[in-house]
């Protein structure tokens, strides 16, 4: 029973809840109702109406035949009583309206059964035949003379004043009542034609226009929860819209510029230089690039931390910004490399005060976590003279610039010119060069004595390079160790030199030469390379020669300025190793007394510049007041620059332990030294 019910409300949801795009089908379906009822309802009133008028006819047609027959009883008398052409003639239309009639009434197909039985069945005579024998007789006693018109006349009055009359009135009522029931009939039909159309508008309101505006109703609800739903969907689609023009808007700010700092990073950089620029004229030149790089700023991020670093960073950018002009393009391309693109400057001294102000501002000390610390800028900038330069060959020149700044020095402004482009060029052809000589083997090892000045004996000697170019010959190291620094390439020069001078000593050993050590120099690549002291250790173990043959020779120009720097700890792991350790060119203008009480060393060797001017009270005072000195903290001292007997003898007499230069020896290659050494010994025999 529930599931009956339950597929019959499914029924009537769908019979009445219909689509509205389908209402058209229920619409025509009402419509052709409509037009049936209206048709119908015409069709009842239209025969109701022609009924009526029918039936009013055959009324009045009835009604004439009585009065006909009292007309014609009274044209008969009077043409009686004289022959009158006149009463003859209406008599005879009378005869002829009297026939037409009844034949018109009797002729009808709606006759009803009464009238039929009337007309054709009554007994002893009906009245159709009565009437059609009245009219004959009529007619025979109008032509009758004497007793026989008398006798016709006395029949035709008792049948035309009785008989005919009463038949003619009771067909008259018979006429009458079948039209009341024929217009009672239609006025059924007609009521039950309006009931109908009502019964079918009002079914058709329940069953299609009711269901078509429920149906439009929930169509309309659907609609309008729809719309709600639109709205909301529109103000979360504006939401979205606004997160994501935010977020665009991010990323594309994210995509040119530097989270860090905020300034424009290398892709904007590389875009704007890119593009036409500003057009606005009015300076000497189209455009300038400006390079800067941070001088110290490792040494910030290894002892204070990258947090300590990035602020660092942040600060520089800051006062970038606030020393350009508002159209200056100010980006970060890098780790602590900036970059500042001026459009039309107006002349090179405006390049020059920047970049300056720049320097110093940066310059200035900088509190971090309560220590305070220093960096410095250096900067390399280029003009284009006109916009056909391209981005590309403009940061390399402003790059080439910054390098040769920051080999001059720290805190330095340098401007590209094609003088610095060849200058650099001729260096790039060295680097070549000597890359190529390291893969050829053409840096060979010179050596220079060095003795003791008490009792002239062989210290040991110094391990120089060289470079034996196929084309130039001898190459001296002024040429090319400040260029393989720069490349890169020093510390493998390095390698090789104590690698050929441990060879070249064990060649002495079996040559019977006492040379107790060799000293090499380590540059402070190779300083900073934490594998050194395994590094030696290996080399001198191959030979199996014990560590003290060899001295490490330190630039005192390598400044050590952390503790935990990585060339402090070489030094400390050279010296407990069993390597002598000893801080050359000491007294060039560096902190040596700082780097005397930092380092671990076995001795100083003075530079040239103070052994040349001896024998001079300044200078005598001088380097004996640094053998006092190194006395003190145990260290000898090493003379180098002796290159006459006066030097000799005043280094001697001054306390220096061991003494080197021309006056002892010139460096010379190994064969050299060879002979040198057995010339020395001789010499040394003969004067004991």
């Amino acid at each position: 029973m529930g599931s009956l019910r339950k597929r019959m409300l499914r029924a009537m949801h769908r019979f009445c809840i219909s689509r509205p795009q389908a209402l058209w089908k229920r619409y025509i379906l009402g419509f052709i109702f409509i037009f049936a009822t209206i048709s119908v309802s015409h069709w009842a009133s239209l025969a109701t109406i022609t009924a009526a008028e029918d039936d009013a006819e055959v009324l009045s047609v009835s009604s004439r035949q009585r009065m006909l027959s009292q007309r014609i009883m009274f044209l008969m008398t009077e043409a009686s009583h004289g022959h009158d052409a006149h009463i003859e003639s209406s008599l005879e239309d009378a005869l002829d309206v009297f026939e037409a009639s009844h034949n018109a009434l009797v002729s009808r197909e709606d006759l009803s059964s009464e009238l039929q039985a009337l007309y054709f069945e009554k007994k002893p005579i009906s009245l159709d035949a009565f009437s059609r024998r009245f009219v004959q007789m009529v007619g025979i006693a109008s032509s009758a003379q004497g007793e026989q018109a008398e006798e016709l006349h006395e029949v035709l009055t008792r049948w035309g004043t009785h008989e005919l009359l009463t038949s003619l009135a009771t067909a008259s009522d018979l006429f009458r009542q079948s039209s009341e029931a024929r217009i009672k009939r239609l006025q059924i039909i007609q009521k039950a034609t309006l009931i109908s159309a009502l019964t079918v508008l009002l079914i058709e309101a329940i069953l299609i226009f009711l269901p078509a505006q429920l149906s439009v109703n929930r169509t309309i609800h659907r609609l309008e929860r729809s719309k709600k739903r639109l709205k909301t969907s529109m103000k979360t689609l504006r939401a979205k819209n606004d997160e994501l023009v935010a977020a665009r808007q991010a990323l594309m700010r994210a995509a040119n510029h530097d989270a860090l700092t905020g300034l424009f990073n290398r892709r904007a950089v590389y875009e704007h230089m890119s593009g036409s620029g500003n057009s606005a004229q009015g300076g000497d030149f189209t455009r300038c690039i400006l390079k800067l790089d941070l001088d110290l700023f490792k040494q910030v991020n290894d002892s204070l931390g990258h947090d300590a670093g990035d602020r660092v960073l942040v600060r520089v950018a800051k006062i970038l910004q606030e020393l350009t002009r508002p159209g200056d393009f100010v980006g970060r391309i890098g780790g602590d490399e900036f970059v500042i693109l001026i459009d039309n400057p107006r002349d090179l001294k405006m390049i020059q005060d920047l970049a300056q102000r720049i320097v110093t501002a940066v310059g200035k000390p900088i509190e971090l976590d309560r220590i305070q610390t220093k960096i410095g800028a250096s900067i390399g900038f280029t003009i284009a003279a006109s916009s056909d330069a391209t981005p590309d060959q403009l940061l390399i020149e402003a790059d080439l610039a910054l390098y040769e700044a920051k080999r001059g020095g720290r805190s330095q402004v340098c401007a590209y010119s094609n003088a610095l482009a060849e200058e650099i060029e001729t260096r790039r052809i060295l680097f070549n060069e000597i890359n190529a000589a390291l893969e050829e083997d053409q840096f060979e090892p010179y050596f220079q004595p060095q003795v003791y000045t008490e009792t002239g004996e062989i210290y040991g000697c110094e391990v120089l390079a060289r470079w034996r170019h196929p084309e130039r010959g001898i190459v001296p190291p002024a040429t090319f160790i400040a260029a393989a620094e720069e490349a890169g390439m020093i510390h493998q020069i390095d390698q090789i030199m104590v690698e050929k001078g441990l060879d070249a000593l064990e060649v002495f050993m079996e040559l019977g030469m006492y040379v107790p050590a060799i000293s090499v120099n380590a540059s402070p690549p190779t300083l900073r390379d934490p594998h050194l002291t395994d590094r030696l250790l290996q080399a001198v173990h191959a030979r199996h020669l014990p560590p003290s043959v060899l001295t490490v020779e330190v630039l005192e120009s390598t400044l050590i300025e952390n503790d935990d720097d990585v060339a402090l700890l070489t030094i400390e792991n050279l010296s407990e190793a069993g390597f002598s350790v000893v801080l050359d060119d000491f007294g060039t203008g560096y902190a040596s007394m700082s780097n005397l009480s930092r380092l671990r060393l076995n001795g100083i060797k003075l530079d040239q510049s103070l052994v040349l001017p001896v024998p001079e009270p300044r200078a005598d005072s001088i380097i004996s007041a640094l053998v006092t000195l190194s006395s003190n903290l145990n260290m000898r001292v090493v003379a180098e620059g002796v290159e006459t007997p006066a030097h000799f003898e005043t280094v001697k007499r001054l306390g220096c332990d061991v003494v080197q230069g021309f006056g002892i020896g010139r460096p010379m290659p190994q064969q050299a030294l060879i002979e040198w050494y057995n010339e020395y010994t001789a010499q040394q025999k003969r004067a004991g």
